[in-house]
């Protein structure tokens, strides 16, 4: 029993020399990339915070033109209408048509204008890209 303690104790010794242990922290930013060395984590979410704040005041942008474009249609008493159907004839009970125009929903108008505005950029998305990548590798 005592001998097989040394053993224990001797390859303890000898494996002690052999492997080495050091714990690190790892910092982890707000998309999830991981950094060893914490001004690394503190540039990157930096970046991203940057990124997101920049994004908002361009959805925000949009959203003013859309509702000064939707005040204008309104203040002079403007309409969109369908240019392929731009009367729709409505059946009558006595079998005579009435017409009306064929008027474009408020709802519609505006989704149109925020979808022209913000369509992709190519440049800006190869931008995003390419700073994502550089992030993901710096970890």
């Amino acid at each position: 029993m005592i001998s097989s303690k040394l053993k224990q104790k001797s390859l303890k010794n000898n494996n002690d020399l052999k492997l080495k242990h050091e714990l690190d922290s790892v910092y982890i930013d707000s998309s999830g990339g991981k950094h060893l060395k914490y001004d690394e984590a503190l540039c990157a979410e930096a970046q991203i915070q940057a990124c997101i704040q920049r994004k908002l005041e361009e959805r925000e942008k949009v959203m003013e033109i859309v509702e000064l474009v939707m005040q204008i249609l309104k203040s002079e008493n403007w309409g969109v209408y369908y240019k392929n159907q731009p009367i729709q004839p409505l059946e009558m009970q006595d079998g005579n048509s009435l017409y009306k125009v064929n008027q474009v929903d408020e709802s519609d108008i505006e989704e149109a204008i925020e979808t022209a505005l913000t369509k992709d950029k190519p440049w800006e998305s190869s931008q995003i890209n390419s700073s994502q990548n550089n992030n993901s590798t710096s970890g």
